[in-house]
């Protein structure tokens, strides 16, 4: 299981890859994580660079502000990032109405082998904690008697 807290900078964890994993496939670019929250099945995908790949363990970073926002456990399986760039009209697979970007933004990602899947418990995002009461009279006591 790994941890990833939204309200840390850097987020660095240790990935062990599965047998089937072959890294002399392609260059390991960066990771990308894809999967759901196990409560609600809240989908996220998000990327991971790579800080050390001594084999067979790859380290990677992720921001905290890409850690997924709803806090709780997830399931994610990490792929291989094998290429990136610039989109290109008329190869591209999203459907503009669905694009979130500006062309001139737009970008593709070429997901390569699943590197391993992953629990993964996210913290610091929603779960705010409590500083003070609402009203002056949340002062709660309780009697216990023995006998």
């Amino acid at each position: 299981m790994i941890q990833l807290n939204q309200s840390q900078a850097t987020n660095t964890v240790a990935l062990y890859p599965d047998s089937t994993y072959n890294p002399a496939n392609t260059a390991l670019l960066a990771v990308r994580f894809s999967g759901s929250q196990d409560y609600d099945r809240f989908a996220t995908v998000f990327s991971a660079s790579i800080y050390s790949n001594v084999s067979p363990w790859i380290v990677v970073q992720v921001t905290g502000s890409s850690v997924p926002n709803p806090s709780g456990q997830y399931t994610l399986q990490a792929y291989q990032l094998t290429a990136t760039g610039s989109a290109i009209w008329d190869t591209d697979g999203d459907e503009w109405q669905l694009a979130n970007t500006t062309w001139d933004n737009a970008t593709y990602e070429e997901m390569g082998d699943l590197i391993t899947t992953v629990r993964a418990f996210v913290s610091g995002s929603d779960v705010t904690p409590i500083t003070q009461y609402v009203s002056p009279d949340e002062d709660g006591a309780y009697t216990t008697y023995i006998g």
